[in-house]
Order: structure tokens, then sequence, then C-alpha cells
């Protein structure tokens, strides 16, 4: 109490002023002589302190109130970007794994498409060594052909010229 009566005491002599955001008070000396009145004056001055405290604890408790909300704000926006940061790493292992299908796809054509070329060259392997067979048994072909021909025609002169010319002999003899 004494600390209160000392601090007013400095601020009444030198008409300082206490500001608050809302209003501005005033704390003067009473005029000299005046000592009933100044009972009341310093009740007023009482409650006077007591609004300015009042004024006080109002705009703390605004402020906290603010402080209150930024915070919750601010934990709300860090939430929403956490879940959206588990969103996207979701995304990214679903990517990641689907990029890994797809890799082990590109792996199993490239495999099969070397097993498809092996075959390939195969075939064409085959494919030539049947040409070969084919050619060397159309040259037999034409070979045999050419002595079925001969044959045919040696029997032709031979034997039915031979079968002809018989007959003519057996009449002239």
């Amino acid at each position: 109490m004494q600390w209160l009566r000392e601090h007013m005491q400095n601020h009444i002599d030198g008409e300082s002023s206490i500001e608050s955001d809302e209003k501005i008070l005033n704390f003067r000396r009473p005029p000299a002589g005046r000592t009933k009145g100044q009972d009341s004056d310093a009740v007023d001055l009482v409650y006077q302190a007591a609004e300015v405290v009042r004024g006080a604890q109002d705009r703390a408790a605004q402020i906290e109130a603010q402080a209150e909300d930024l915070v919750r704000r601010a934990i709300e926006k860090l939430q929403s970007a956490e879940n959206r940061i588990r969103s996207a790493e979701v995304e990214q292992r679903a990517a990641e794994a689907g990029m890994n299908e797809a890799g082990a796809r590109v792996h199993a054509a490239e495999t099969a498409l070397q097993r498809a070329q092996s075959r390939v060259v195969a075939v064409e392997a085959q494919l030539s060594a049947a040409e070969q067979r084919v050619q060397a048994a159309e040259a037999r072909a034409v070979e045999a052909e050419k002595a079925l021909r001969r044959i045919e025609h040696a029997i032709r002169t031979q034997i039915l010229d031979t079968a002809r010319t018989a007959p003519r002999k057996a009449a002239a003899a």
C-alpha cells in the first residue's frame, strides 16, 4: 500500500499523466489548503487507478485471446501442411511403386524381346537351311527329270525302234 501511495505522489507532483489505449488520465496536485476534499480526491484517484488497471487487464486479455487465436490458426495450418506432406509421401510411394512395376515390366519385355529375337535368328537359320535343302532337292529333281527323259528317249529309240524294225526284219527274212 505504501508503494501505491509513493507511486501516486510521484505522478501528482509532476502533473504526470498515465496513458491507456482508450483515454488519458491526469493526476494533478490539489490546491493548497484543501484538506477535507483530499479524501474524496484520493478515492477518485483509487477508482481511476482501478480503471487503468482494468483497462490494462482488458487489453492483456485481448492480446492473449489474439495470441491464442494466432496459435490455434498456426497449429491448424501446421496440421494441414503435415496432412498434405503425408498425402504427398503416400502419392510419392505409390508413384515409386508404379515406376518399379513399370521398370519390371520393361525388363520382362526386354527379356521377351531378346528371346523372340533369338528365336527369329534360329528360325531364319532353319529357313536358310530349308531353302538350301529345297534348292538341292530342286536340283536333284531337275537331274532326275533329265535322267528320266534320257531313259524315256532311250526306251523310245532303242526298244520301240527295235520293236518296229524286228517285225520288218522277220518279214524280210
